[in-house]
């Protein structure tokens, strides 16, 4: 760098340590291509990071308008513009300058801190409330040691971060919001331990015992084999995980590894499960839009099959059925022998009952497999079974068991109906029949 680019650069620190927006165009008037020459320096001290400690969100703003990749750039000692401007309690500046770009909190500085890394180191909890509310994504982020946010809480002590962060997990309302929270409690640094552990390794309660209502896993261990329990620093903090249900090692069957799972025999099912996933992968989007049609079609038809089996079933006003009245002090009795049974023989019915759920299931599961969204198709599969479920039900109803026939009975002194059961065809006629 000459003598002049010297003088320019000097000048233009000089601004960005004042907040000097005019001066900080006169300098590009002298020198256009200073901006330039600082972006192709690797690691360097930009005019952002300058005005990112000083707290000029002006300058800052404007320097991002200009040269939006210093806000990605890392100085010689490893820190990005937000982490200067952290660093130097600049917390009104950083709750802002996310504002401009919410990915800015996942930017990692040295040994991979980002900013919401820092703010659980220092404990900043509204500027973490902040991190978390412009970019959920951060949460999970982790350091060079595979450490999450939580992580570096409970190790700096800083329970209200804790607070704010496993409050966020747990009323977090986007979609895999389960499985994000379940992945981070239980996420494991490069020792293997995951924030049970560490907590387990504190003296202070207070951390653990928040931790025990959340869906953490007692069970896990670490690179050493060991459990949060067998790790407990003090008589108290064990006493606190055997309450809670945590077990030592020696209680707890090593989980199976990856070499295990490869050199296993397997089952025919998962052989049927892999060869299935294999040939919905090798399909193109036509064909597997192609199988989603006849699959539907299908178990459509099933099901209707399901609601009116072939033949149809006995009316009401079948000829065998014969309505029969008799008047008996106070009650009229009819019987209704086959009513509601299928016309097809019992083998025939049984046959085709099989057939058709067969198929419904095989239809159904055809579908779930080939619709990307499994969650929604379940839901969609469990409303069938339930609504079928309730039709088999009512068909039930109406089929005699073991041969008994129904008896209706007529109070005439209220009008109220009853459905009564009588062993035999006999038992079911008044007595004055029989005369």
């Amino acid at each position: 760098m000459n003598t002049n680019g010297i003088y320019c650069f000097n000048r233009l620190k000089g601004a960005a340590e004042a907040g000097d927006i005019d001066l900080l165009y006169t300098v590009i008037q002298d020198d256009p291509y200073i901006l330039e020459r600082i972006d192709l320096i690797p690691f360097v001290e930009t005019p952002l990071h300058t005005a990112a400690s000083m707290g000029h969100l002006q300058f800052a703003t404007e320097i991002m308008n200009l040269k939006p990749s210093y806000a990605w750039k890392l100085n010689q000692q490893g820190f990005s513009p937000i982490h200067l401007a952290m660093q130097n309690g600049q917390k009104s500046f950083v709750s802002q300058f996310v504002n401009i770009n919410k990915e800015l909190v996942r930017v990692q500085g040295r040994e991979g801190l980002t900013a919401l890394h820092f703010a659980s180191q220092i404990g900043e909890v509204d500027l973490l409330a902040k991190f978390l509310l412009v970019c959920p994504n951060s949460i999970r982020d982790v350091t060079v040691r595979c450490e999450t946010a939580l992580h570096i809480a409970i190790k700096n002590e800083q329970y209200e971060a804790l607070q704010v962060l496993v409050g966020w997990l747990e009323t977090n309302k986007q979609r895999g919001a389960v499985e994000l929270e379940n992945g981070i409690l239980n996420k494991r640094d490069d020792a293997g331990n995951t924030i049970l552990h560490v907590s387990a390794l504190s003296i202070e309660p207070q951390k653990l015992l928040l931790l025990l209502s959340t869906g953490i896993n007692f069970e896990a261990k670490n690179l050493e084999n060991k459990t949060a329990l067998d790790i407990a620093s003090t008589p108290k903090i064990k006493s606190i995980l055997l309450r809670a249900g945590a077990k030592s090692s020696m209680e707890v069957a090593d989980a199976p590894t990856l070499a295990h799972m490869l050199r296993s025999k397997k089952t025919t099912m998962y052989k049927l499960l892999i060869q299935t996933i294999r040939i919905r992968s090798d399909m193109t989007e036509e064909q597997r839009n192609i199988w989603l049609i006849v699959a539907a079609l299908i178990a459509t038809t099933m099901y209707e099959s399901a609601l009116t089996p072939p033949g149809g079933v006995y009316p009401s006003s079948a000829g065998d059925n014969s309505l029969n009245i008799t008047s008996s002090n106070s009650t009229i009795s009819s019987t209704q022998g086959n009513v509601g049974k299928s016309v097809l023989s019992e083998a025939i019915f049984c046959l085709f009952s099989v057939s058709n759920m067969l198929s419904f299931y095989t239809s159904i599961t055809t579908i779930i497999i080939m619709t990307s969204s499994v969650m929604q198709c379940m839901v969609v599969y469990m409303l069938i079974m339930s609504a079928m479920q309730r039709n088999l039900i009512d068909h039930s109803k109406n089929v005699d068991a073991k041969g008994e026939t129904p008896k209706k009975v007529v109070d005439q002194r209220d009008g109220t109906i009853t459905n009564e059961i009588c062993n035999s065809k006999h038992d079911c006629w008044p007595n004055s029949h029989n005369n």
